[in-house]
């Protein structure tokens, strides 16, 4: 005669069941939090590369503006100078280099998903006054409590010394996906940039004179 499984074998094998369902659901939630930490690092990783790359672009292009195409205080049309590109060159020399060397080269395109741009103006510095030609145009007196003008010139009257301020902005590549904001809504990544700033002397560029060292006059003879 043929015995049935008792009570207590079935409950064993019940809770065994819930056992390995419960296991299962434990080994896929770590599994889960573990690939988002994977690509956390992941990303940080390539983030901190871009990073890398548009610090050193953004130094190289700077030293490039520099000498190049700079306001002249003499011409009031180049008091204001403003441009923008991206490095795709960069990549056309590194697969034209690696693909000299390697037949199997597969051309990238990585820089040129950084992108500049960059803002040359003239800046006036006076005793109580700095900012750009705009800036000197929409000046006004100003006034004490009393609404009486204060003792101060008019920097549109009076001599100021001028400098040269060059603005550069290199853009890292976008990032897909989204974040949120403070209300807690969903908005697409903020490009991240890197920003340099430099001052340059006009008067060292348009103005100076080439230095000779002149050789000293012959001595007369007796």
């Amino acid at each position: 005669m043929k015995r049935l499984p008792s009570v207590s074998a079935n409950r064993r094998r019940g809770f065994a069941l819930i056992e390995v369902l419960v296991a299962v659901l434990f080994i896929g939630i770590f599994l889960l939090a573990l690939l988002q930490v994977r690509n956390q690092a992941l990303h940080q990783f390539i983030r901190s590369g871009d990073h890398h790359s548009g610090a050193w672009l953004a130094e190289m292009k700077m030293a490039e503006v520099i000498s190049q195409d700079l306001p002249d205080p003499e011409n009031e049309e180049t008091w204001f100078i403003q441009d923008s590109g991206d490095f795709a060159e960069f990549d056309e020399r590194v697969n034209d280099i690696n693909g000299r060397i390697n037949e199997n080269w597969v051309e990238r395109n990585h820089f040129a998903k950084f992108e500049w741009e960059v803002t040359k103006e003239l800046i006036f510095i006076g005793p109580n006054f700095i900012g750009n030609d705009e800036d000197l145009d929409l000046w006004e007196q100003p006034l004490d409590d009393n609404g009486d003008p204060l003792d101060e010139g008019d920097p549109r009257e009076e001599a100021a010394a001028r400098v040269v301020r060059i603005t550069l902005i290199v853009y890292l590549p976008e990032l897909p996906g989204y974040e949120k904001d403070e209300e807690g809504d969903s908005q697409p990544r903020q490009r991240e940039s890197i920003k340099l700033v430099t001052y340059v002397d006009p008067a060292v560029l348009f103005n100076a004179d080439v230095e000779t060292d002149e050789a000293p006059a012959p001595e007369e003879g007796p």
